[in-house]
């Protein structure tokens, strides 16, 4: 079998990704649809922006992958068709690591070992997967050396009602489902002290509640509403400060008792392993569409090494993303809990033949082979903004 072409697809669908209910969209950019959210500093879209890729083979095996592209997909696109897609077309797509290997060396010597380079590589491993699966006739959590769980303890990230009451009104409504909630905080330690009181009381004791931060916290910030996050019973504090303070979130993780969570700006092992050594996590959390699933797959393996727990990180993304997430996670011996984004599943799940599913708190893993999906093309291709092509493709 041989990889025939590699289609990759620019996806712009108009409902809006948001974090917190509190916060103050600024004016959007000049001449692009990008914004900022007060008061965090890292662009957000006006629409929700990902790159689903399709590649096909010779024995007329689809595979889908995602790449993480929140911001500006077209680049990871031409990564695609210019770099990527040329390094791997006409190559075995069964021999997953030896392809990952050859597209993460085709500008490591350069120093593009991050970024769109890697998230580019990260949507066609997952499509190499979705192929080697469906040759095997089975569902990627087998192919990966079998499946620990077949459906996945879950919360939710953001609440975004815009009073404090709606946003423990929200938290309650997960809560009442099973499903654990992260609020997206970062406002101040008096602020999000307050914030986080009305949401335990709001979801009662026994109910997953986590924190993100969104690096917004310096270290004696962190520290201090760290101390009422322990009060509260929140079990990972993710993200509190820098994301590039290796050292001070070692000595954060020294003076607190609840977890430290770091992963989403990280790409594959080599970055992961600076960050274990000082001690500086407790929870890793990769993210499939920006490492792969071959590279996930090797940091959750290191961060066993290490006694990490692992909980992958999901931003953006449309169904493909969710269901090679939840494919991985149920090959994770050290998984602790899988981010699920409801708005992002109720804005794809229409592509699915057969939609993902939810059910009793817990996401549903789907056992068809591959990535256990089937899309409705004309559905999906209602989404797609651009799209590049790069070999024949079938038909």
């Amino acid at each position: 079998m041989i990889i025939t072409s590699i289609s990759a697809y620019a996806i712009k669908s108009k409902v809006r990704y948001e974090l917190a209910g509190q916060v103050k969209p600024q004016a959007q950019l000049p001449g692009s649809g990008y914004l900022r959210f007060d008061p965090y500093p890292q662009l957000y879209s006006q629409q929700s922006e990902t790159l689903i890729i399709r590649v096909e083979t010779d024995a007329g095996i689809t595979g889908w992958g995602e790449t993480q592209a929140p911001i500006a997909p077209e680049v990871a696109q031409t990564i695609i068709e210019r770099v990527l897609g040329p390094a791997v077309l006409g190559r075995d797509p069964l021999a997953t690591n030896v392809r990952f290997m050859e597209m993460f060396g085709t500008m490591r010597v350069r120093g593009q070992l991050t970024g769109y380079q890697l998230d580019a590589i990260a949507g066609i491993d997952i499509a190499l997967w979705d192929i080697r699966g469906k040759a095997e006739g089975r569902a990627v959590g087998e192919v990966l050396g079998g499946q620990f769980r077949t459906e996945l303890p879950c919360y939710v990230t953001g609440l975004r009602g815009s009073s404090r009451q709606e946003r423990a009104d929200e938290a309650r409504h997960w809560a009442e489902q099973g499903i654990g909630v992260k609020p997206c905080l970062g406002f101040g330690v008096r602020e999000d002290t307050d914030e986080i009181e009305s949401i335990r009381n709001a979801i009662g004791d026994s109910s997953t509640l986590l924190v993100d931060g969104v690096w917004k916290y310096s270290f004696s910030e962190a520290v201090r509403v760290g101390r009422a996050f322990e009060q509260n019973g929140v079990e990972f504090f993710e993200a509190p400060m820098l994301p590039e303070d290796v050292n001070g979130h070692a000595r954060l993780a020294e003076k607190l008792d609840v977890a430290i969570a770091i992963g989403e700006p990280l790409r594959t092992r080599f970055q992961f392993m600076p960050w274990f050594e000082a001690g500086s996590m407790s929870v890793a959390q990769p993210d499939v569409l920006r490492n792969g699933i071959s590279e996930t797959m090797k940091v959750a393996h290191v961060a066993e090494g290490f006694n990490i727990e692992v909980a992958p990180h999901t931003g953006c993304l449309t169904v493909v993303g969710m269901a090679a997430t939840w494919q991985t996670s149920s090959a994770i011996s050290n998984f602790l809990v899988q981010e699920f984004q409801p708005v992002m599943f109720d804005t794809f799940n229409r592509w699915l033949e057969e939609p993902l599913v939810v059910r009793g708190g817990k996401l549903q893993i789907p056992d068809g082979p591959g990535l256990g999906i089937n899309i409705d093309i004309e559905r999906f291709e209602e989404d797609v903004d651009s799209v590049v092509t790069i070999g024949e493709p079938a038909g």
